[in-house]
């Protein structure tokens, strides 16, 4: 499925302080349906990005330049946006990461990270699964 024949049915922002890996990133969630209302780079600019648009989901790096995204991780799970975290850390590496949290290891294939968009942001969020949306057309 390629953006050209997805109706944007889910928003979503991506927080990811590598600006290669953030470009990736977003083109994973627009493949994967998604309209991408921002790129933060830091916790700052996620949560400027979360107070000013609503979005169904979100796909964040653990780690910020140092910084721990915990605290976004924290505003998501309290408004019930479900997540994804991409990292270069492994899940026992990062204690901050939930076991139920869904987490791709960097470096990522970009068919897998579309994937996992599909799969946890549609079915957690209230986004029409572009799947389904084709199938009614």
């Amino acid at each position: 499925m390629s953006l050209g024949d997805t109706k944007l049915t889910c928003s979503v922002i991506v927080v990811e302080d590598e600006p290669l890996i953030a470009a990736d990133i977003e083109f994973a969630a627009e493949d994967a349906g998604c309209e991408v209302l921002g790129i933060a780079r830091t916790i700052d600019e996620a949560f400027e990005l979360l107070e000013a648009k609503a979005c169904q989901g979100a796909i964040l790096d653990a780690n910020l330049n140092g910084e721990s995204a915990r605290p976004v991780m924290d505003y998501l799970e309290e408004k019930a946006v479900p997540y994804i975290i991409v990292s270069g850390y492994l899940r026992s590496q990062l204690d901050l990461v939930k076991e139920e949290t869904v987490m791709i290891g960097k470096p990522f294939s970009l068919s897998e990270l579309t994937d996992t968009i599909r799969q946890e942001i549609y079915q957690k969020s209230k986004c029409a699964n572009p799947d389904q949306s084709e199938a009614a057309e």
